[in-house]
């Protein structure tokens, strides 16, 4: 597209930032449209592939638990606060210089995990630790992930026709979804026994690909103003050192568990570098988070409903998927099971995308609770002779609630954004970054505490209620040691190993209790917010009231104008 063409009235750019929006013919139009998804594949498997993956980059690097958690904090405090600059970057640089600066974080990130993978660093003349190199390589995983979304955003929405523009906003987020089932799908076939060298390597070959796409088919120019102030730096190091630390607690919290003393210096700096960026954000001429719009009730509950849906969401990818692991299932046993969610997941986005109707934005995420709510109730009462296969059906519920749902969030927070004035756009994009990620990881925590607890509960539970002089039990014990027997001639060790055996089963009946305990706990949660969620919604169908009223007619109105 020359830099040459006079856009018309209706193609000019949405924001200053953005590209134009120029009638493209159709074969043009959908080179943009598979660029789109392509590269927004390759962004969802940033995370995907790290957390497909984590257990074996800390078995190849000789890592405790808390130092792999050190490695998930680098890439999700970066994700999580990066959405401020990238935005700013767009609008005083443009789309060009932001595509060839996500391009190039993209190829280092990339080529740093080839390199640590390939064990070239392994060598007593580099004096350079692998393991701080892969905690660069995550923090810059995290950035390019954030900014790669957005170039696929925008990818998605010029492959789209001007009537259709929303379903490529709803196409480009619900990729995101894609990352983790598809990453551990992949991986068995790459990584083969634990080495990740190959599969590194994939990635670098994805990173090169983008590069060559974005640069033989650009976005269209956009409009540019200087927006940096000197103040912004200011308020981003508070902001972004404050969502650091609370990565910090979520992360480490459930490795090292949530009574570890130092855990109280990042909670403090979290508190107070958000607190101070807020502030100075409240208080500024020009802020770069309306702060008073953030505060307001129905942004508050969109924040709420995008963190409460990532949260129950985490039920699959840390419920489902900790269980079965839990159980022995390994990834290459699980690609048919990650194979129905991937199934799911395009099944939703098809559907989201024909029938997402501004006027009734709820509905479909009353219906996706409601779908957790019943794929949850599904998995209660596992035992420990649960397989994948008795999940295909309640994760393909939740898989498809986890895109069925974005499309109209995502479209709600956006309408209420752009009605109040291009300068909101940033501030929903902060929310919605922050809701989204550290709702995943406080999920994450949540889940990994109770079942903890639970688990101990019912292995004291188990162990006090053992009979010695029950003849089962006796007979259990009796039938371990003769198996044991052939391995050892001492009858005492035999004794002790088929006790410790015996004790090692209760220990995982008493895990897959938890995990029971935890689907009903999830199953009950999402349907009190069904529930809620439907409650709010027929009282407002009853008295003829669209919360959403007064944004449609603020936009209807701009394109009257237009």
């Amino acid at each position: 597209m020359s830099n040459e063409y006079q856009f018309k009235p209706h193609e000019q750019p949405i924001m200053v930032g953005s590209p134009a929006n120029p009638d493209h013919p159709a074969r043009r139009k959908l080179f943009y449209l598979l660029i789109g998804i392509f590269v927004g594949l390759t962004a969802s498997l940033q995370n995907g592939l790290l957390v497909a993956n984590l257990t074996q980059i800390q078995g190849q690097l000789g890592l405790t638990p808390a130092e792999g958690g050190w490695i998930s904090v680098s890439y999700n405090m970066t994700n999580a606060c990066i959405t401020v600059l990238l935005y700013k970057i767009r609008q005083q640089f443009g789309m060009s210089l932001f595509s060839k600066i996500t391009l190039f974080f993209l190829l280092a990130a990339t080529s740093l995990q080839w390199l640590i993978s390939s064990h070239l660093l392994d060598t007593p003349n580099i004096g350079i630790e692998p393991y701080y190199l892969e905690i660069v390589a995550r923090g810059l995983s995290g950035m390019v992930a954030s900014g790669m979304t957005i170039l696929g955003l925008f990818y998605c929405l010029q492959g789209m026709p001007t009537v259709k523009r929303t379903s490529g906003l709803i196409l480009g987020f619900g990729l995101v979804q894609f990352g983790i089932p598809l990453s551990r799908i992949i991986s068995p076939y790459l990584a083969i026994d634990g080495q990740l060298e190959n599969l590194f390597l994939f990635q670098f070959g994805l990173a090169l690909i983008c590069f060559g796409l974005i640069n033989i088919l650009e976005l269209p120019p956009g409009n540019t103003e200087k927006v940096f102030e000197k103040l912004d730096f200011l308020s981003f190091a508070f902001f972004a050192s404050g969502l650091a630390a609370l990565a910090v607690i979520l992360v480490q919290g459930r490795i090292l568990w949530w009574t570890t003393p130092w855990l109280v210096y990042p909670l403090m700096i979290a508190i107070v570098g958000i607190g101070i960026a807020l502030w100075i954000e409240t208080h500024r001429k020009n802020p770069m988070l309306q702060v008073r719009w953030m505060r307001s009730r129905n942004i508050i509950a969109f924040m709420i409903t995008g963190a409460v849906m990532r949260i129950l969401l985490s039920e699959q990818n840390v419920g489902a998927a900790g269980l079965l692991a839990n159980l022995g299932y390994g990834n290459d046993q699980l690609v048919t099971f990650y194979a129905v969610i991937i199934a799911a997941s395009v099944l939703a986005l098809v559907i989201s995308i024909f029938s997402t109707n501004p006027i009734d934005l709820r509905r479909p995420v009353i219906f996706a609770v409601a779908l957790i709510a019943l794929g949850s109730w599904m998995d209660v009462g596992v035992s420990t002779n649960s397989a994948p296969y008795m999940f295909y059906i309640s994760q393909f519920l939740i898989a498809f609630a986890a895109v069925y749902f974005m499309g109209p969030l995502v479209f709600e927070g956006f309408l209420r954004a752009i009605a109040s004035g291009p300068a909101y756009i940033i501030s929903f994009s902060v929310i919605f970054g922050i809701s989204q990620t550290v709702g995943g990881l406080a999920g994450a925590a949540a889940i990994q505490a109770f079942t903890t607890i639970r688990t101990q509960v019912h292995y004291a539970d188990m162990v006090s209620s053992l009979n010695l002089g029950d003849p089962a039990f006796s007979a259990q014990i009796a039938s371990t040691r003769s198996v044991l027997s052939n391995q050892t001639t001492d009858a005492a060790q035999a004794n002790v190993a088929a006790m410790s055996q015996v004790l090692q089963g209760i220990q995982r009946q008493a895990t897959v209790s938890a995990y029971s305990d935890l689907f009903f706990l999830m199953a009950s949660f999402a349907t009190f917010v069904t529930a809620i969620l439907s409650i709010n919604y027929f009282y407002n169908r009853y008295h003829k009231r669209n919360p959403l009223a007064k944004e449609l007619a603020v936009i209807a109105k701009m394109r009257e104008q237009k």
